[in-house]
């Protein structure tokens, strides 16, 4: 009796910026610059011999914001499984996944700590973020913003507060609210040696609560 051959898989399509074979990546351009958004905030590249692996931290208080991101990795990548991780008693919860292309969609990865290291985009990132700046700075709020009633006196009000200690990711936020044309403070802690963003306006926080919502 005769065996049909072995079935081969189909090719796997390969990586437009390093050109080796890849497992799909679907991100749209909005979702590609919310994860870059919470990469950059809270999210760390580590390289193994036959994939890169991403972890993102949230915490634990906020099982919305949890859910969204992992939505969001599951949509951007569909063949890999993303996986959660509870730290410090529960209190923190990493997302992880892995994909052997994750560098070159985070060509920021570089050795040691963000701040200690030049981060920028590169010009095909300009022109993602250019296209969907909302969507970075929902990314970037996730993972390193926070929004809180501000009490002066008899008055209290609604604001936006956004740290980081990079100057160059700083730098990504105040320019992707420039061009939605959110107003903001900003302060460099120099104790802290760390950027402190404040939109408390009530036209940008109302541009604010439309576009990036609250974190739940």
């Amino acid at each position: 009796m005769r065996v049909a051959p072995r079935m081969r898989s189909a090719p796997r399509p390969p990586c437009p910026r390093c050109w080796r074979p890849s497992k799909a990546v679907c991100l749209s351009t909005a979702d590609y610059c919310e994860l870059l958004g919470l990469y950059l905030g809270d999210g760390h590249i580590s390289v193994f011999p036959r994939s890169d692996r991403l972890r993102v931290a949230f915490d634990s208080k906020y099982p919305g914001l949890i859910e969204r991101a992992t939505n969001l990795l599951r949509r951007g990548f569909p063949c890999n499984r993303v996986s959660q991780v509870l730290q410090h008693n529960g209190t923190m919860t990493i997302l992880v996944v892995y994909h052997s292309h994750l560098r070159c969609l985070f060509p920021q990865h570089g050795p040691g700590p963000k701040h200690h290291r030049p981060i920028f985009l590169e010009p095909w990132q300009e022109e993602l973020v250019a296209a969907e700046p909302w969507a970075l700075i929902r990314g970037l709020i996730s993972s390193d913003g926070s929004s809180f009633i501000n009490r002066t006196g008899p008055y209290e009000y609604l604001s936006y507060d956004f740290s980081n200690t990079s100057t160059g990711i700083a730098t990504m936020f105040l320019d992707a609210c420039r061009q939605v044309g959110v107003r903001y403070r900003i302060n460099l802690n120099r104790r802290r040696d760390i950027w402190q963003v404040r939109i408390n306006r009530r036209p940008s926080v109302a541009l604010m609560l439309e576009h990036v919502g609250i974190k739940s």
